[in-house]
């Protein structure tokens, strides 16, 4: 199946480094991303981008100014992981937030729905590394 994740802020080069991992052994992972935040984070130079394109993961941009907010991922459709905590040191461990994890393929499905109807949109942009 794969890994479908969409993440707001995505600056913890540990899990990029997993996901990388996961791709690299001929598991699909797929990350949507936030437009502004996915820019704000290449132009600070904390993005992931670059180790995920790199590491053969998937990467897609939503194209419109209004927010992609998720914080969520699917694992062979099983495993659903939500909540309110980004994928960044701040997110995961300073910051007062909440994370949930489910092993349901109903709840899973439910995320994959929306998931797919996010990531098949034509305004998408591919993802690109931040300029050196």
């Amino acid at each position: 199946m794969g890994v479908d994740v969409a993440m707001y802020s995505f600056t913890d080069r540990e899990l990029a480094a997993e996901l990388v991992r996961l791709a690299r052994s001929g598991v699909r992972v797929r990350v949507y991303r936030d437009s502004r935040e996915s820019m704000q984070e290449n132009q600070r130079g904390s993005s992931t981008t670059a180790m995920l394109l790199a590491g053969g993961v998937e990467v897609l941009v939503k194209a419109s100014q209004d927010l992609m907010h998720f914080k969520s991922y699917v694992i062979d459709g099983a495993l659903l992981r939500t909540g309110s905590a980004n994928w960044s040191p701040t997110g995961l461990k300073r910051q007062d937030n909440d994370v949930h994890y489910e092993i349901d393929t109903t709840l899973a499905a439910l995320f994959e729905t929306r998931f797919e109807t996010m990531w098949d949109r034509a305004t998408n942009r591919m993802a690109t590394p931040p300029a050196q």
